[in-house]
């Protein structure tokens, strides 16, 4: 196993409530919830470009855009909704059910991305340990759920004034 991978495939989950609510702060300071889903894509991009370049592996081939399935493209079209999704349902939600409700969307996807062997994955039919764990997760969803707290009422505090009371 790559353990290395593994705990930087958990850090960053770890992180990704913290930039839903970072995004979601950004729409407050912007006012418009697209404006933030461009300004992160435009960072991502921009990072992404620096690193080809520090790299040296340059923009992607015309002749490799041209050998990738259309349905490969709509990798950035799920990963912008994502960011939209996220703006929106952060200060509503909060952070507790938000990803609460995406790993469970994340590991109902997985099961059957395995499962069928889709967009490019091995085969791995699910055993009755991963639908077990699948209902652990919907369990800990409802759980969250049933005892956030929270109501429909959006709340994105900011941080500098938090601290001025």
């Amino acid at each position: 196993m790559n353990y290395l991978l593994m705990a930087l495939v958990f850090l960053f989950g770890a992180l990704q409530p913290f930039q839903a609510g970072m995004n979601a702060r950004m729409h407050v300071a912007l006012g418009d919830r697209f404006q933030a889903g461009f300004l992160n894509g435009f960072v991502n991009v921009t990072l992404l470009l620096l690193v080809l370049l520090v790299l040296g592996k340059g923009l992607p081939s015309i002749g490799g855009l041209k050998e990738a399935p259309w349905w490969a493209f709509l990798a950035g079209a799920i990963g912008a909704m994502i960011v939209l999704l996220q703006l929106s349902a952060a200060p509503i939600l909060g952070a507790s059910l938000l990803i609460a409700l995406f790993v469970a969307g994340q590991v109902s996807g997985s099961v059957l991305a395995d499962g069928f062997g889709l967009v490019g994955y091995a085969v791995r039919p699910p055993s009755m340990m991963r639908i077990a764990g699948l209902l652990l997760v919907v369990i800990g969803v409802l759980m969250v759920a049933k005892f956030s707290g929270g109501g429909a009422e959006p709340v994105i505090q900011d941080p500098m004034s938090a601290n001025e009371s």
